[in-house]
């Protein structure tokens, strides 16, 4: 199982930050027993100031928010509470 989640947002000053994670879910059984393991890594981070709302992947490109939004939609509630009064 692969997945996208954001992590806790982060606010430094005027500007908040909203990690994205990518984390890999893996499983198996067999004869001698069963196995887990997990791995997670920095995929994009959202940056949220007064020029508004925009996100990066790690090598620092610009990447469509809309994008992150469909594969996360927990992600448009999360940027809907930092932007509430």
């Amino acid at each position: 199982m692969e997945m996208l989640r954001a992590v806790s947002p982060l606010r430094v000053g005027d500007v908040t930050l909203v990690p994205i994670e990518r984390v890999w879910i893996c499983s198996d059984m067999g004869d001698g027993g069963c196995w887990i393991s997990a791995f997670k890594e920095a995929s994009a981070v959202v940056l949220c100031d007064a020029s508004g709302v925009r996100a990066f992947a790690m090598d620092s490109s610009e990447i469509p928010l809309d994008n992150l939004i469909r594969e996360m939609p927990d992600l448009g509630a999360i940027l809907a509470k930092l932007s509430a009064p």
